[in-house]
């Protein structure tokens, strides 16, 4: 009961991301910017709060995934008979496909990568990975 309740829950919450939130983030940069700064509830610096809100379309596309992965885990262990395996499927591709979006994401933190899932005005910011390596390598050049 709880899974259907969290993954109703998670549903609501992709459909007004999809609709509302990642649509305006990804047309205006003004609105990423309130969004970053409004991620206060996260114990990331801004920088790491920046790059979740470039990924969105990620963070949507999780919301999805949870949502239903969770349903299907519901309605398969209610119904548990050994020839129903279609619910598990999907409740297990659920989950992978989640852990890849959860990686996407990261990458997208990290190194701002891939630049398709990223909106087109924040496509050249520099991840945080990224950020850190030139910021070393351009200490190291005005030492040297």
């Amino acid at each position: 009961m709880v899974a259907l309740i969290l993954g109703t829950g998670f549903l609501i919450a992709g459909v007004y991301h999809a609709l509302w939130a990642t649509p305006r983030i990804w047309r205006d940069p003004e609105q990423a910017r309130r969004v970053t700064e409004n991620l206060t509830g996260f114990p990331f610096g801004p920088e790491v709060r920046r790059g979740m809100v470039r990924g969105a379309v990620l963070m949507t596309t999780n919301m999805f995934l949870l949502g239903g992965g969770l349903i299907c885990g519901a309605f398969w262990q209610q119904r548990a008979t050994a020839g129903d395996g279609t619910l598990l499927w999907v409740f297990m591709a659920s989950v992978g496909l989640t852990l890849v979006s959860v990686l996407l994401g990261l990458l997208i933190i990290w190194f701002n990568l891939p630049t398709a899932l990223v909106p087109p005005h924040m496509r050249d910011e520099a991840g945080l990975v990224t950020r850190k390596l030139h910021d070393m390598r351009h200490r190291r050049s005005h030492r040297g």
